[in-house]
């Protein structure tokens, strides 16, 4: 090997020798941030839950606030909604990503009505692709149960944000293409059925 050929190999060893120290700490910011990003936003929520006076009408939009600043909406819309989305007109798609947030803020702040003072716990994180998965769990104090709870999270719109939920590992994104899938296939194989699918079940929701 020559002076010129060998002074040129190490360069190269060296540039890649420093890749992985970079990368390490790059993808430990990311985690880091994804980590601080669930346990704020977990604070956040037991703190509405606490708060049993607050109107049904608020403790929604509150939700609606935390999912569209928390969560990656467009690209978990698009997902849910599966191959319909394609054939959608802009005008269809504007209005299930609207339809699609309000359904999500009900359901869950309905869901979580029932808060009786558990907790979340960041138990790790690590990184995943472009972004970092975060595992957690719900503590029971008064019973002692747990519940595990995997979030994933990719880059969007300049920050990290929630693409996918999984409770016990089961995919909270998958689960719901799938009741959609289902609904599409009842009411006409199309995107304008799930719309007016869900116009009725937010309807419905509005009486509870």
């Amino acid at each position: 090997m020559t002076k010129v050929s060998r002074r040129r190999f190490m360069l190269a060893a060296s540039a890649l020798a420093a890749v992985p120290v970079f990368g390490a700490s790059a993808r430990a910011d990311v985690v880091a941030d994804a980590q601080a990003l669930i346990r704020s936003m977990a604070d956040t929520v037991i703190a509405i839950l606490a708060n049993k006076g607050l109107p049904k009408a608020q403790r929604e939009e509150r939700f609606r606030q935390i999912y569209r600043a928390n969560f990656n909406h467009p690209a978990i819309a698009q997902f849910v909604m599966g191959p319909p989305w394609r054939e959608a007109t802009p005008a269809q798609r504007e209005e299930f990503l609207g339809l699609f947030e309000t359904y999500v803020a009900k359901v869950y702040a309905a869901q979580l009505s029932t808060y009786s003072g558990e907790k979340l716990e960041v138990t790790r994180g690590e990184p995943d692709g472009s972004g970092a998965t975060v595992e957690s769990r719900i503590v029971d104090s008064k019973t002692g149960r747990t519940v595990d709870i995997k979030w994933r999270l990719r880059p969007a719109g300049g920050r990290l944000k929630v693409n996918d939920v999984l409770i016990e590992n089961i995919s909270m994104s998958q689960t719901q293409r799938r009741e959609f899938s289902a609904v599409i296939q009842r009411r006409g194989g199309n995107a304008a059925g799930l719309i007016a699918a869900m116009r009725e079940k937010i309807a419905e929701l509005d009486k509870r």
